[in-house]
């Protein structure tokens, strides 16, 4: 009697991990993705008194392609474009002389992260999930402005633009939550935080300004879809 209880515990346990198994969802996935990034810091830093260090915003679209083991872990790769631009006005007074500039900053990134997810199922059709990517990603900065004024009874006006490419270390993290809406669709959103470190290169760094990496926080709408 003993040994048979054994024998049925041991098959009714084999039969719960099979069933378990055959519920979960493994295969290749792809993912679309619009993003908007408020930006956490300056991009580009002055050492005049009296300029306004620019908060550059970004916006762009990112491809995911995920594989999944089961319900639960999966890894991806992303490859996503962004750009974004700050223009303001800033007036600096030097007693009776005054100058007056014009100033536009725009970025844009380009960049490819390998990652991993771990999702939970709230119910059969809602889940969260959060994950972690690291990669690279290349920046390409760009200065453009112009000053009038007045100096010792003369007036100056200058426009310049300087723009270069460089590539860094980046890296972001998000939360999210995904609906649902088909048998292998759903919609997704999730909020995420994102440094990228090739700073955009503005030109000479050694004179009273220099450029910064990039920490964004960001919100992407997406859909996804298993095949």
């Amino acid at each position: 009697m003993k040994k048979t209880v054994m024998t049925l515990l041991a098959c009714a346990a084999l039969g719960a991990a099979y069933g378990q198994e055959g519920q979960q969802k493994s295969g290749f996935g792809l993912e679309l993705n619009a993003a908007y990034n408020f930006a956490l810091k300056d991009i580009y830093e002055f050492d005049v008194d009296g300029i306004q260090n620019p908060k550059v915003d970004t916006y762009g679209v990112d491809m995911t392609a995920v594989y999944a083991f089961n319900k639960n872990h999966a890894v991806n790769i992303r490859f996503g474009y962004a750009t974004g631009d700050d223009d303001y006005s800033e007036s600096v007074t030097y007693g009776e002389d005054f100058v007056t500039g014009n100033m536009k900053v725009e970025v844009q990134n380009i960049y490819i992260m390998p990652g991993y997810r771990l999702t939970t199922s709230m119910n059969d059709s809602l889940s969260f999930f959060g994950g972690v990517n690291v990669g690279l990603a290349q920046t390409r900065g760009k200065v453009e402005g112009s000053a009038r004024g007045s100096l010792l009874g003369t007036s100056f006006g200058e426009t310049f633009s300087e723009s270069k490419s460089k590539w860094g270390f980046a890296w972001s993290a998000e939360l999210g939550v995904a609906q649902k809406v088909s048998n292998t669709g759903y919609v997704t959103l999730a909020v995420q935080l994102q440094g990228l470190y090739g700073r955009p290169d503005f030109g000479d760094e050694e004179g009273s300004a220099k450029a910064e990496s990039q920490l964004n926080l960001g919100v992407r709408l997406g859909y996804s879809c298993q095949f």
